[in-house]
C-alpha cells in the first residue's frame, strides 16, 4: 500500500449524545435469543484453547470489523503463533460508536473475553485501540480496561484502516469489540450470537444512541423503533463515510457487520451539482489517487484507462466523497472501478499480463 497514511482529513465526529447513553436492546432481541447445545462451563476462565475456539464456532460469532467468523480467526492465529492481539474500538467515522460504546459500557465483559482470547491463541500482549480525536465526547476514556492498555490512535481519517494495516504487518490479531462481547456471552452465558451493536443517529433520529439490534431486522424498523422526528430523505446502512445509501430501507436487513443506521433530512444528490475540477479529492486520498480522473473516465465509458489510474488501490474510505463540494458520489464510482480492474486482472492469463515485461 504505497503512500498509505500520508494524506487524509480530520473529521467532525458527532458521537454525542449517542456514546454517553447506555446501550439499550430493541424489541425482538429477547425473542430471538438462542442457546448453545452444550451447557456452559462452571469456570470459563479455565477452558482449553480448543474449547474456546469451538464455543466461538457453535455461537456463530461474526467479527463486525471484517465480516469473518471469529472461530476461524482464532484457529488461524493459534496456528501462526501471533505476537499480540488488538481489540478494535476505533470508530473513527463520524456518528459511529458501535464498537467504542460496548468497550466503554461493558468493560467487565470485555476484560474477561480478552482472557479467553489470550488462552485461545497463546498471546500475552493485548491492547485496546480507540480513536484519539474524539473532541465531542463527554464520556471518559480510561487508560486501561481490566489491566489491558487503551491505546489512543491519532492521525487523520482513515486512521482505522491504517491501524489494521500496521497490525497485520506485525502479525497481530485484530478483533472487533462487539465480537468480544458476544464471545463472553457464549462462554459465560451459553448464548448464540443473534444480535449486533448498531449506532442509530442522524438529524432525523429522535433518540440517537447505540442499540443492540436483532440480526435480520429491517433498517427502517430499527429507525422507527428508535424514533424519527422527520421523514428522512437519505438513509445509510453503515458509516457516513463507508456505508451505502438505501433506496428501500424496508428491504435491507441488519447483518452482523452493520455498524450504523443513519437517517438524514437532506439528500445532496438531488441538487444536481457537477464536478468543478477543484482537485480536493486527490489532495485527501490516503492512497494518492485522483478520484476525479477515475470518475470522469468511468462516466465517459473509457474503461481501458482505469488501470492507468490505479483504481484497484482504492480502500473504500469515502474521503473523496466527503470533501467534494459538488457532493458527487465519488467513493462509490471509484470503488466500482477498482473492483472492475481487479476482476479484469484476474481473468487475464499470466503470460498476457506480464508479456510486456518479459519482452
Amino acid at each position: 500500500m504505497p503512500g498509505f497514511g500520508v494524506q487524509g482529513i480530520l473529521l467532525e465526529q458527532n458521537k454525542e449524545p449517542a456514546l454517553s447513553r447506555e446501550i439499550k436492546k430493541l424489541k425482538g432481541c429477547d425473542e430471538c435469543e438462542q442457546r448453545l447445545e452444550k451447557p456452559v462451563s462452571s469456570e470459563p476462565g479455565l477452558l482449553a484453547p480448543y474449547e474456546i475456539v469451538m464455543i466461538a464456532r457453535e455461537a456463530r460469532i461474526i467479527d463486525e470489523s471484517d465480516g469473518r467468523r471469529l472461530w476461524r480467526k482464532l484457529a488461524q492465529a493459534a496456528r501462526e503463533s501471533i505476537s499480540g492481539v488488538v481489540i478494535d474500538a476505533m470508530d473513527d467515522e463520524p456518528y459511529l460508536s458501535s464498537q467504542l460504546g460496548p468497550a466503554l459500557w461493558m468493560q467487565d465483559q470485555l476484560s474477561e473475553a480478552i482472557g479467553l482470547v489470550k488462552r485461545a491463541v497463546g498471546a500475552n500482549k493485548v491492547q485496546i485501540e480507540i480513536y484519539k480525536n474524539l473532541l465531542d465526547v463527554d464520556i471518559k476514556i480510561p487508560a486501561s480496561i481490566g489491566g489491558n492498555r487503551v491505546e489512543r490512535i491519532g492521525g487523520t481519517y482513515p486512521a482505522e484502516l491504517r491501524a489494521r494495516w500496521h497490525s497485520s504487518r506485525k502479525n497481530t490479531l485484530v478483533i472487533g469489540a462487539g465480537a468480544m462481547i458476544h464471545l463472553w456471552r457464549a462462554a459465560y452465558l451459553g448464548l448464540v450470537q443473534t444480535t449486533c451493536f448498531v449506532t442509530v443517529a442522524g438529524d432525523c433520529v429522535a433518540n440517537p444512541g447505540n442499540y443492540e439490534v436483532p440480526i435480520g431486522m429491517s433498517v427502517m424498523r430499527v429507525a422507527e423503533q428508535v424514533g424519527l422526528i422527520a421523514d428522512p430523505k437519505r438513509m445509510v446502512a453503515g458509516g457516513s463515510m463507508t456505508g451505502f445509501g438505501l433506496t428501500d430501507p424496508e428491504r435491507v436487513m441488519i447483518t452482523p457487520t452493520t455498524r450504523g443506521v443513519l437517517a438524514f433530512a437532506q439528500e445532496f444528490k438531488d441538487m444536481g451539482y457537477t464536478c468543478i475540477g477543484c482537485g480536493r479529492c486527490a489532495d485527501v486520498c490516503p492512497e494518492g489517487l485522483s478520484p476525479f480522473f477515475i470518475y470522469k473516465a468511468m462516466k465517459s465509458k473509457r474503461r481501458e484507462r482505469l488501470e492507468l489510474f490505479d483504481a484497484d488501490l482504492c480502500t473504500g474510505c469515502g474521503t473523496c466523497s466527503y470533501v467534494c463540494p459538488a457532493k458527487l458520489d465519488l467513493a462509490q464510482i471509484v470503488g466500482a472501478c477498482g473492483r472492475l480492474v481487479r476482476k479484469q486482472n484476474e481473468t487475464v492469463p499470466e503470460r498476457t499480463k506480464f508479456s510486456a515485461k518479459s519482452e
